[in-house]
């Protein structure tokens, strides 16, 4: 059974980005301040950013319709999966920072969440700021920076940044992690509880509890998080909504476990979680599907490029030490600085003309 039963189910049913004039020596602490401030005063506008634990029915619904609400926000424009693939650099870094994040995410135990959302943040602020002239240092400074904000806002016990540095090329100072770090939080616009796949799995994992052992539960949820994780390598995936490749992702997992069985969760699943569906939604889940059983039937394989645990996907070479003097983190020019150099490029053009008129 495909998305496409699933859905069919529910139907029946219900028929200025900041460069180098910016002052930074802020600190991390007036950084924690301000985002604080900023999430306290969008209390509306996103869901607690700590891992929800629903009770009732009613709780679990309000909460999968808040992210279903908001996915979009946190997507990439349409244009970021032509731009990754016209650049080899940017789509090979990519991949091996989600296979450093994996590898991270074993060897420190934090949570999962935080790792999709380092995923979410190197996607979207690479997207914001589509600059030429990245480097190796560059974007492991990116993706450092970006683990470090997911796990500082997603963990309870924060690791240190030399703990996190593992597996890098290079060793970066802290004061200038601290720098990358705001850079991508304005950047962001402070906006860094992102709805991911992964931001449904607990959901479905607690209304399938109702219906599965606990033992099968586990396997149901570790494999599921495996797919997604498999998945979020593939900058293809970037096209679809969240819910869409989480629904995906939970129908080739059901159907690989429970071959047999799988049929009797759908409706547990489809008459709860998947929002009233139309033919479009139907036939982008069915693609996204197909895309899906072949992450799956790639991940499942031993040895897979997914896997970061293979020799050669981990850095275990002398690092090479980046100090905050020795570069300059203006090469990134977001939309606002270059609608700002638009309008004074304008401005400078109307003076001139000004002065041709005076002159004459």
């Amino acid at each position: 059974m495909t998305p496409c039963t699933i859905l069919h189910h529910k139907m029946d049913e219900t028929n200025e980005f900041l460069l180098c004039d910016e002052v930074w020596d802020m600190g991390l602490v007036a950084v924690l301040d301000s985002i604080n401030d900023h999430h306290a005063r969008q209390e509306n506008d996103c869901v607690d950013h700590k891992l929800i634990h629903a009770t009732t029915n009613e709780d679990c619904h309000h909460t999968f319709q808040t992210y279903l609400n908001k996915e979009i926000k946190y997507m990439t424009r349409p244009g970021y999966i032509n731009f990754l693939e016209s650049n080899h650099f940017l789509s090979t870094f990519r991949f091996k920072a989600i296979q450093w994040f994996i590898h991270s995410q074993r060897r420190l135990s934090f949570g999962i969440q935080s790792l999709f959302n380092a995923v979410n943040y190197v996607d979207r602020f690479i997207d914001i700021n589509q600059c030429h002239g990245w480097s190796h240092w560059m974007m492991e400074l990116l993706s450092l920076a970006s683990l470090s904000i997911a796990i500082k806002f997603g963990e309870t016990g924060p690791h240190t940044l030399h703990e996190i540095q593992e597996g890098l090329e290079y060793c970066f100072e802290a004061k200038l992690i601290e720098k990358m770090e705001y850079k991508i939080l304005e950047s962001l616009k402070w906006d860094i509880y992102p709805t991911t796949p992964q931001s449904f799995v607990e959901l479905v994992t607690w209304k399938l509890g109702s219906v599965m052992k606990p033992f099968a539960a586990d396997a149901f949820t570790s494999s599921l998080n495996k797919l997604l994780l498999a998945s979020s390598l593939e900058g293809k995936m970037l096209g679809y909504q969240p819910s869409v490749i989480f629904y995906s992702g939970v129908a080739c997992v059901l159907e690989d476990l429970y071959p047999s069985s799988h049929q009797e969760y759908y409706p547990h699943i489809a008459s709860f979680f998947l929002p009233a569906a139309d033919e479009q939604y139907i036939q982008v889940s069915l693609s996204c599907f197909e895309m899906m059983q072949q992450v799956w039937s790639t991940s499942s394989k031993p040895h897979s490029n997914w896997d970061p645990s293979s020799p050669d996907t981990v850095l275990t070479k002398e690092q090479v030490a980046i100090y905050e003097d020795q570069v300059d983190l203006s090469f990134i020019h977001g939309p606002d600085m270059n609608k700002k150099l638009k309008r004074k490029r304008k401005d400078d053009y109307n003076v001139m003309n000004k002065h041709k008129k005076c002159v004459h």
